[in-house]
């Protein structure tokens, strides 16, 4: 669900605004206490919090260039790419192409050093393991066994699936800057002692 600045609190789901604050808290590095919230009406007021609680020192620097300029040396380093052939539109599965794919990826995040995952697994397997856990679960109505069994099974599937993922769930490397800018905020600066408040609202909607 899309958050727009202007919604009252009161028109949107608890889950949302809840996720929205652990979001912020995580990708900005701050803790703050529920009374901090006990005034806002809107989703812009939650951030306003934000803006005034942030400590951080104001700078007016583009988060995501910089995001992107890590990610640049990380490959350039870990892939053995000349950097005049990376750019924001380049398409990540050229730079990580299918053969070897997870290891060449494991390689630039080490690099990178920044907890960025961008892999998945085909949507028509996450479909059947999504499909396989229903049935699973209005089995228990007939044989509680063979519903165990199948929710078990899905289970581990899924596990297994998870850990062979091999594809890219971006197109460029410009949406992997966006990803860990947004996901990953203070790692991304150049000065991790600083912050554009301007992009507090941008990164948490």
């Amino acid at each position: 669900m899309e958050i727009k600045e202007d919604y009252k609190l009161e028109d949107i789901e608890l889950e949302d605004i809840e996720y929205t604050i652990a979001k912020i808290k995580t990708s900005f590095k701050i803790t703050l206490p529920p009374v901090a919230f006990v005034e806002v009406k809107t989703f812009g007021d939650i951030c306003e919090v934000f803006q005034k609680n942030i400590k951080y020192q104001h700078e007016e620097s583009c988060t995501v260039q910089q995001a992107f300029y890590k990610i640049r040396n990380a490959i350039v380093i870990s892939q053995k790419i000349d950097r005049k052939n990376i750019s924001p539109s380049t398409r990540l599965d050229e730079i990580f192409s299918r053969i070897g794919r997870r290891k060449k990826i494991k390689k630039f995040q080490k690099e990178l050093a920044i907890p960025v995952n961008f892999l998945t697994m085909k949507t028509w397997l996450l479909l059947s393991i999504i499909a396989g856990f229903l049935i699973s679960l209005v089995a228990f109505f007939f044989n509680w066994k063979f519903a165990l069994t199948g929710v078990l099974s899905c289970l581990i599937f899924n596990w297994i699936a998870t850990k062979l993922q091999q594809e890219i769930e971006l197109i460029s490397i410009g949406n992997l800057a966006e990803k860990v800018a947004r996901e990953h905020y203070l790692q991304a600066r150049r000065n991790q002692d600083t912050i554009n408040k301007k992009e507090i609202k941008g990164y948490s909607m």
